[in-house]
């Protein structure tokens, strides 16, 4: 009898890439797709180039141990806009999400409905722009420093690539106090929103890269 592996609602890995480069990591380009190898070699900086490679290894690799499929075998689907999903074998779905800044990367994986999750710096600089590109009315009240900031402008992007609509919404009209299942929290020294069921819940795990890298025969 074959036993299944268990998960959580959702589970959340976070990958530290500050010390990686491009060249180290250059061998791995032959374990993704043509058409996405192309994709990360025109990243503009070496760091955008690692942070897309390192992405594409724990997606594939995770949705390989959750469903059975070879990693050279998996197939995403594409949901109304746009976002990817995976069938498994079973028929059932397994939605994630990705996002990554400076020094890091993080994805969430769920097989209970779609789900959104992002990340930054709680360093990053914050300036009247994008106070007034990001915040609504309401949340100007509430909002009273760069990490408060900060965490309401994850819970948004988070709640958006939920729904598979992203930037192309204006944040303005996204209230962040008012949002369903979707939180925000640090992690590892970032700050990162959390959108979906079991977002308060979510196990989150910091995973070395060497444990990642391994699991592909370089």
């Amino acid at each position: 009898m074959q036993c299944r592996i268990q998960h959580n609602i959702m589970d959340i890995y976070l990958i530290r890439t500050n010390d990686l480069t491009f060249d180290n990591l250059a061998p791995y380009l032959d374990c993704v797709t043509p058409l996405r190898r192309e994709v990360i070699e025109r990243r503009a900086c070496d760091s955008a180039k690692v942070n897309s490679l390192i992405s594409e290894l724990l997606v594939l690799s995770e949705i390989s141990r959750r469903t059975g499929i070879a990693q050279d075998r998996i197939k995403f689907r594409k949901g109304m806009h746009g976002k990817p999903y995976i069938k498994n074998k079973d028929g059932a779905w397994l939605e994630f999400s990705l996002s990554h800044t400076n020094g890091a990367v993080i994805a969430a994986f769920s097989e209970d409905g779609e789900i959104g999750i992002d990340i930054e710096r709680p360093d990053r600089r914050v300036s009247d722009v994008l106070y007034n590109r990001v915040l609504c009315e309401e949340e100007r009240f509430h909002v009273t420093s760069g990490t408060d900031f900060l965490l309401a402008w994850v819970k948004k992007e988070a709640f958006l690539k939920r729904l598979g609509v992203g930037i192309t919404r204006d944040l303005r009209g996204v209230n962040s106090l008012e949002l369903p299942d979707t939180t925000a929290q640090s992690f590892g020294g970032f700050i990162v929103g959390i959108s979906g069921k079991g977002a308060a819940d979510a196990q989150m795990i910091e995973l070395p890269v060497g444990e990642l890298l391994k699991k592909y025969n370089i």
